[in-house]
C-alpha cells in the first residue's frame, strides 16, 4: 500500500513540474516530424557508418531534428537529421 502512495505522490509531483511540460513539448515535436525515427537512424548511419546507440527528437536552430549518436571504431559521433527533409549534418 505504501508503494502505491509513493507512486501517486511522485506522479502528482511530475505532473505539476517542468518534467510534464517537457513530455508535452516532445509530443509537439513528434507531431511536427514527417520523417520516422527508423528513416532518420538509417540516414545517420549512411552519413557515418557504425552502430546507432541513441536517438532523440529535439529542436536545433528552429528546426525539428533527430540527434543520433553513432559509435564506430570506439569513437562517438553525433549526426543531426532534419525531421522534415532527412538532411543530415555531422556534429564535429
Amino acid at each position: 500500500m505504501k508503494q502505491v502512495f509513493v507512486a501517486a505522490v511522485l506522479m502528482a509531483g511530475l505532473m505539476s513540474s517542468s518534467a510534464w511540460a517537457l513530455f508535452e513539448t516532445n509530443k509537439e515535436l513528434a507531431k511536427s516530424a514527417t520523417v520516422t525515427l527508423d528513416k532518420a537512424v538509417l540516414a545517420a548511419i549512411a552519413a557515418i557508418p557504425g552502430q546507432a546507440v541513441e536517438a532523440e527528437l529535439s529542436k536545433e536552430e528552429g528546426r525539428t531534428v533527430y540527434k543520433v549518436e553513432i559509435i564506430d571504431n570506439n569513437r562517438t559521433h553525433k549526426v543531426y537529421v532534419d525531421a522534415q527533409t532527412l538532411e543530415t549534418r555531422i556534429h564535429k
